[in-house]
């Protein structure tokens, strides 16, 4: 049944890794002449967290792909090469980091701190501890942390500011979630996972 997958997404033009996941069903859509413009919708956190998902056990770096940013990306003061995410996500982050680059242009990215990159995959606990942070399976990265950080409300936020909604509709329109919007808290993070 995988390698049937795998050559129907040879067929359409999507990476063949025999997984039925949102790239697949949009290059589906698209060669059948359907509407592609669905957001792709991702698991939950729960569904992560016990297994069931199909980003599987984390921390397994054979899931993970690298991919190199659209613009310069600085960690901590240093020039970022390539980021790791889970190789399910990795085409949408591509393509969403592509339009943010295309809607704002370098010197606006760098205006709003949207190239201050604070990782992605990490084998870790939340910051409360008592369970694995969405980082350890590859499905969420962190953004412009010294001014969004965990306890950050809106407005103080820079994140939850007015000039970034295009920043946070490209993310979601790749089914990504911003706990920033959804709680008003940890506005650096997106995850591929509902909450």
């Amino acid at each position: 049944m995988r390698n049937d997958i795998a050559r129907i997404q040879r067929h359409i033009g999507v990476s063949p890794d025999g997984v039925v996941g949102p790239l697949t069903i949009r290059a589906l859509k698209k060669a059948l002449g359907l509407p592609t413009t669905s957001t792709p919708s991702w698991p939950t956190q729960a569904d992560v967290r016990r297994g069931t998902s199909i980003f599987g056990s984390p921390g397994c770096e054979n899931q993970l792909a690298s991919l190199i940013p659209p613009y310069p990306l600085y960690y901590e003061g240093k020039p970022v090469r390539s980021i790791r995410v889970h190789r399910l996500i990795a085409a949408h982050v591509q393509e969403a980091l592509r339009e943010v680059l295309e809607h704002y242009g370098e010197a606006e990215i760098h205006r709003l701190g949207l190239d201050l990159y604070g990782g992605s995959y990490n084998y870790r606990h939340t910051s409360s501890g008592k369970a694995l942070s969405m980082h350890a399976w590859g499905i969420a990265l962190d953004f412009s942390s010294a001014a969004n950080s965990y306890n950050t409300r809106a407005p103080r936020a820079t994140l939850s500011h007015p000039d970034c909604e295009r920043w946070w509709q490209i993310w979601e329109s790749h089914g990504a979630t911003s706990l920033g919007r959804k709680y008003n808290r940890d506005w650096m993070h997106l995850q591929f996972a509902d909450c």
